[in-house]
């Protein structure tokens, strides 16, 4: 019998599926070794030798696998591809004492594939390798790396600023990156501007035919001077541009046609997937990938953790087998389309994140999906992948420089732009609208149908989502493919950042704090330049380039003594702020304080008086527009996502995600909630929506 182990029940029961009689597939249930979490584990006066142990949940899956070793008369380990899969490998060869040092050899094979499939299983059981050490060190170094970090850290914010915090070498940077854009924000200021636009139409035009629809034309010069971005600053200014502009004759001053292609994006890496995946689906990253390993484990996709674009010779083959049979001969590239990564780091050993059969469509594996969410997930990667194996899509469009003489001479620009072959859109649409302009020749003259001056506001930059803050990491080389979602998914478990009404993330005082201190005090620790080096050098571990103890070394000295100093120099934060009561218990003034929740109220005679109480709600001084006796008031679920509710509750079980105006909409009576664009009815059958700035008033 032949033994196959596998990190995963459910990968284990596919691959089951695949071999024949003689082979047993069984789970290791993720790591089965590590560095205990009750101490640092690694011995930094020994050259930083790592102290692994079993913890308790994996002894009796430890027992079990050593017993069908035993059994077997040949053993393979089959993790993931990645250097934590090759960890995780080099741990059950090590602790099924595989290697020969204690039991005797025992027959060992490492094998690897991208994709969970009969062909691809079986390929690899033909050429099995050894574990590869340099992938294996290059984790262990980021384990050690990541641990000497936070358990050195953390212990520093505990002291200094207040219990249950915690630091690492990732997750710091990437809050950092939030703390400084959530002060960009609050240092922007908005500018108003005025932006001009004509409407157009040919002379003379009376009928409703293609001839005689109206175009539009913005306002880019006045008197041969360019309106300088965002554009029109005086008010007064845009008024009497936009008076003149309705006196004043137009021509066409120049026409230019041309033909623009527009082509399709490579198939998903780990950072793309989980891009589009939030901007389309609206699927936080650590949601894509739980339900991508889902899809991974059980067949329908190629592995999920991934920076390269390469993809297999069969599977170009047979998207283009299928598109040409599906959609015609137009709609294939013969040979398919390679895309060469952009990333020098990428492993090109692995593939992009593509469906296992491309003529498995959506619709035809709907029913073997767990859930709705594999399913639009399926749906995603599967029309990204068909998309980049088509053609490009083709517009017809127009530019056209427009003069108008008034009062002064201005010159507007008109564009139309029209579909003419849609290619990868068939499968990936994006939002295109055909903007079409009548038969126009250079010097003709045109009838202006109206004219209007815009007042616009200048906008600031936005706080992070997902996709836009796992963007910045791969840009800034922080992290690689399997570190973004937990990172994330950190940062809100410890309560420093929480998510607005947008699902955009915004930092936490306790937050903000952490950073203020840790920039301060270790800032090349959490120096964007020095964690991109660092994953440089991980890299090269991996890639057998250089030794990984010489590297932990180089780090640690100078950070340790750095640490040192500061335990003496640096002052305990104060958190607690002063209320003007007394403790009901022991007479004592009430202080507010910070705990691992959040804020509460507490006595300050703790730890000789226990005494707290929660901090009462902040209210929004907003009537409840269910029970009218209560007011609206700011909550927070259990993963601390704000929402809005009653503060008669649970007697009144109003609750809303959006901030409430304290409006009613004009047209059902309900209330009106806040967007990022103005304001909207909360009652989801009823379209009223508010421009922002000018809401309605209640009736």
């Amino acid at each position: 019998m032949q033994l196959v182990i596998v990190e995963s029940p459910t990968k284990a029961r596919t691959i089951s599926r695949f071999l024949p009689r003689g082979f047993k597939v069984d789970s290791s249930y993720g790591h089965i070794r590590d560095l205990p979490s009750y101490e640092l584990g690694v011995d930094v006066e020994n050259n930083f030798e790592p102290h692994y142990v079993i913890s308790r949940k994996a002894r009796p899956v430890v027992k079990k696998l050593k017993e069908e070793a035993a059994e077997a008369t040949h053993v393979i380990l089959a993790t993931d591809e990645d250097r934590e899969g090759e960890a995780i490998a080099w741990h059950i060869q090590q602790a099924l004492e595989l290697d020969g040092k204690k039991g005797g050899p025992k027959p060992m094979d490492r094998i690897v594939f991208h994709e969970i499939t009969k062909k691809a299983i079986l390929d690899a059981i033909e050429h099995p390798r050894g574990v590869d050490q340099h992938l294996v060190d290059a984790q262990q170094a980021r384990r050690i790396l990541d641990r000497l970090v936070g358990y050195k850290l953390s212990p520093f914010l505990w002291r200094k600023v207040m219990s249950g915090l915690s630091a690492g070498r990732v997750q710091s940077v990437a809050l950092r990156l939030i703390v400084e854009r959530e002060n960009e924000i609050r240092a922007f200021r908005p500018q108003t501007f005025w932006t001009i636009e004509a409407m157009l139409q040919k002379q003379n035009c009376t009928s409703q035919t293609a001839e005689c629809i109206p175009f539009g034309a913005t306002l880019e010069s006045i008197d041969e001077k360019a309106i300088e971005k965002p554009g029109m600053l005086d008010k007064t200014e845009a008024v009497a541009v936009t008076d003149d502009l309705k006196k004043a004759a137009f021509s066409i001053a120049s026409l230019e046609k041309r033909k623009r292609k527009r082509s399709p994006n490579p198939p998903f890496t780990t950072s793309t997937l989980q891009q589009d995946a939030f901007g389309r689906l609206g699927f936080s990253a650590k949601k894509t990938m739980t339900i991508a390993q889902q899809l991974y484990e059980t067949g329908f996709i190629t592995y999920m953790r991934t920076d390269s674009f390469a993809i297999a010779p069969e599977a170009l083959l047979a998207a283009s087998e299928y598109l040409k049979t599906t959609f015609g001969p137009d709609y294939a590239i013969p040979g398919g389309r390679r895309f060469k990564t952009a990333s020098k780091l990428a492993q090109e050993a692995h593939e992009a994140i593509r469906p296992t059969n491309p003529a498995g469509t959506p619709d035809a594996l709907n029913s073997k999906f767990k859930d709705s969410a594999q399913a639009r997930l399926y749906e995603l990667i599967w029309r990204r992948f068909m998309a980049s194996q088509m053609p490009e899509a083709l517009f017809d469009e127009t530019r056209i420089a427009i003069h108008a003489r008034g009062a002064k001479s201005y010159g507007l620009k008109g564009t139309g732009s029209l579909i003419r072959f849609d290619g990868f859109l068939k499968i990936y649409p994006y939002k295109t609208t055909d903007v079409i302009l009548p038969e126009l020749s250079d010097g003709e003259t045109l009838a202006l149908s109206g004219v209007e001056s815009k007042e616009r506001q200048t906008k600031g930059p936005a706080r992070y989502s997902d996709a836009s803050l796992v963007k910045v990491l791969e840009e800034s080389g922080i992290g690689r493919p399997s570190t973004y979602a937990p990172t994330i998914s950190t940062l809100e478990e410890r309560g420093y950042v929480t998510r607005d009404d947008d699902k955009r993330f915004a930092p936490t005082e306790i937050g903000e704090k952490v950073i203020a201190l840790l920039v301060e005090h270790f800032a090349d620790v959490i120096d964007v330049d020095f964690t991109r080096a660092m994953e440089e050098k991980l890299d090269s571990i991996a890639s057998g380039k250089k030794e990984w103890r010489p590297i932990l070394q180089e780090f640690y000295e100078p950070f340790a003594k750095n640490l040192k100093e500061k335990y003496e120099t640096v002052a305990k934060e104060d958190l607690t702020e002063p209320l003007d009561r007394a403790c009901p218990t022991c007479g004592k003034s009430l202080i507010v304080r910070h705990g691992r929740f959040g804020r509460f109220i507490a006595c300050s005679g703790f730890p000789e008086c226990k005494y707290t109480e929660a901090l009462p709600p902040v209210s929004l001084n907003i009537p409840c527009p269910l029970c009218n006796e209560g007011t609206i008031v700011e909550r927070h679920t259990k993963t601390k996502r704000l929402f809005y509710g009653c503060s008669r509750w649970p007697q009144c079980k109003f609750a809303t995600w959006r901030k409430p105006t304290g409006k009613l909409c004009i047209e059902c009576a309900s209330p009106l909630i806040e967007t990022p664009t103005g304001e909207k009815c909360s009652n989801k059958s009823c379209s009223f929506r508010g421009k922002k700035g000018k809401s309605k008033k209640n009736e």
